[in-house]
């Protein structure tokens, strides 16, 4: 595959899929979730607080619109990664498999141009991205950012299945697991 290819596969995304059921892991939050498009159920992991989201709070983004988050708009950019056909650099991409279920994995750079759902959220934090949320007078502390995001796209439907920041303070991550699709 190719840069482009995952372009297309993250453009796709919506497309590609009716109805998911996942369990999303990351450093905060662990959900298992039903989707479909505009619609969310979900179950708080271990504690069990149950969640129903119809439709996204506004957002500057107006590209298309948003599905619900269980946690922020990095979850509905991560279920419509539009925001990785654009002002991305895509390196490294490869094949690979994660929960059984074939991806697509490459290293993302954001670069002029990248267009965010959300700036504080970005599926690839960076300084373009942190320019976008503070102004163009802001300045990184020195390592304070991530060298670049290693991600994966699900083959099948598109949405992102891992994401990992490389380098800088924070270092945020997280999985789906897709468990059915279709």
């Amino acid at each position: 595959m190719t840069p482009d290819d995952v372009r297309r596969l993250a453009g796709s995304a919506p497309e590609r899929w009716v109805e998911l059921e996942l369990v999303h892991r990351s450093e905060h939050d662990h959900v298992h979730a039903t989707l479909r498009h505009g619609e969310l159920d979900g179950v708080h992991l271990p504690g069990g607080g149950r969640m129903h989201e119809r439709g996204a709070p506004p957002s500057s983004w107006t590209v298309r619109p948003l599905e619900p988050y269980a946690t922020n708009y990095q979850w509905s950019a991560m279920l419509d990664p539009y925001e990785l056909t654009a002002g991305v650099q895509l390196e490294d991409v490869r094949r690979g498999e994660l929960f059984g279920r074939p991806v697509v994995a490459f290293t993302a750079r954001a670069v002029a141009g990248y267009d965010p759902v959300c700036s504080c959220c970005a599926l690839v934090r960076s300084e373009v991205s942190e320019r976008l949320e503070r102004g163009d007078g802001w300045e990184p502390i020195p390592g304070e950012l991530p060298d670049a995001v290693e991600l994966a796209l699900d083959l099948e439907v598109g949405i992102v299945v891992s994401s990992r920041e490389r380098g800088g303070l924070w270092s945020g991550w997280f999985t789906n697991e897709i468990l059915r699709a279709h």
